[in-house]
């Protein structure tokens, strides 16, 4: 393979960064550049860090770049690439957020999030049918397993409002006593002497300039922690990385429990609000913590809110680059994951409901859902242009 510059590797990071609208187009865009045109990894290794990616927490992009970035040039591209990756929807959304919050109270403005609310409400329909596609491949008598972690995962929440956290940790506990001692998941061992990486990634070494990295990393989450203004921020978001597996809509009931029920920092239409403008930027759906953070303290909590919620995968993915055979093929950790994304299901559709009593109260928001949903779920037509539609159509029917 081909070995690019830090510079080169950067350039393209920031470039699937700025065009990368929607979470499997932008894993194929992420293939097409860095396997196909690049040739900068293999696409087994591709395919092995992907997943990876997907049982570790947080965004699967981030994660993903970060593999990539620590695979080429360790600590130093594990930490700019992926950084790279989620800047243009941080500066896109730190640019949208000083607009809402300005000019949010113009009638226009409100016509147009009213018609975005409604069409949060399609892709969180979509979503949950997605996640519930992943977790059951097959309609089985054992399906009864999955079905019960995610109810008592929707009812926890939905009924008895107990906190996200712990249901997400019952869920994991669930997952193992359900199918740890099962053959549903059996481990896949690695063969004795066999590659976990490719040989140039074996080669490198951490050097002078990959801990110095690693110390500005660290130094500025030291910062983060310290500063009074932005602590709880760091917090709280770092807490939502930890437990955010699934990635993209799946990890809204998390963030949604810390910064609107416990943390009170928007409201539930302020928050629904912000979710909308995330699908206007490209990038994670997790962008959100930057228009948190912007309305709590401004840019500066715009910044450290959304490091903390992209740190977890950029340091997990650092930690098991290199041992990642060995991680994914673990039956413990498959079967945590289970249950871990068995009960987002149940939590994404108890967010569902209480996004559609919001936010479909009129025959627009109807309109403008239902056209949603059909264009997402059964065209299967690129998200970005049911945006596009939605814009144009809540300023006419509003």
């Amino acid at each position: 393979m081909k070995k690019p510059t830090l510079y080169e590797l950067f350039k393209t990071a920031l470039y699937v960064g700025v065009i990368g609208y929607g979470g499997a187009a932008n894993l194929a865009l992420m293939k097409k550049k860095f396997v196909h045109e690049k040739e900068w990894i293999s696409e087994k290794e591709f395919m092995d860090a992907l997943s990876l990616s997907q049982i570790l927490p947080g965004s699967t992009g981030v994660a993903l770049m970060g593999y990539m970035g620590f695979h080429l040039y360790r600590a130093r591209g594990g930490i700019l690439i992926p950084l790279a990756f989620i800047l243009p929807a941080t500066i896109f959304m730190l640019v949208l957020s000083w607009a809402y919050f300005q000019f949010g109270n113009i009638s226009w403005v409100q016509s147009l999030f009213a018609g975005l609310g409604a069409l949060v409400v399609a892709l969180l329909v979509n979503a949950t049918w997605m996640l519930g596609r992943g977790v059951f491949k097959k309609i089985t008598w054992q399906s009864w397993k999955g079905f019960a972690i995610a109810l008592a995962a929707f009812v926890g929440t939905f009924f008895f409002k107990i906190n996200v956290i712990y249901l997400i940790l019952i869920a994991g506990a669930l997952g193992f006593l359900f199918y740890y001692f099962t053959k549903e998941f059996e481990d896949e061992k690695v063969k004795t002497g066999e590659p976990i990486l490719s040989e140039p990634a074996q080669t490198i070494r951490m050097t002078a300039r990959d801990w110095l990295a690693v110390a500005v990393l660290g130094g500025v989450v030291l910062v983060g922690f310290l500063l009074p203004s932005v602590r709880s921020l760091m917090i709280a978001f770092v807490t939502i990385g930890l437990f955010a597996f699934g990635g993209g809509f799946a990890v809204i009931p998390l963030i949604q429990h810390q910064v609107v029920d416990v943390h009170r920092w928007v409201t539930l239409q302020q928050f629904i609000d912000g979710i909308a403008l995330g699908q206007v930027t490209p990038g994670p759906v997790l962008v959100t913590a930057t228009f948190v953070g912007y309305n709590v303290v401004g840019v500066l909590g715009a910044l450290f809110a959304t490091l903390a919620i992209f740190l977890v995968p950029i340091v997990s993915m650092m930690a098991l680059a290199d041992i990642h055979a060995k991680i994914r093929d673990l039956k413990i950790v498959k079967v945590v994951v289970k249950g871990f994304l068995a009960g987002f299901i149940g939590l994404l559709t108890a967010i569902t409901l209480q996004f559609a009593f919001k936010s479909l109260i009129s025959w627009q928001a109807w309109v403008i859902f239902g056209a949603s949903l059909v264009w997402i779920m059964y065209l299967k037509k690129d998200s970005l242009w049911a945006i596009l539609g939605t814009v144009v159509l809540s300023l006419l029917i509003f």
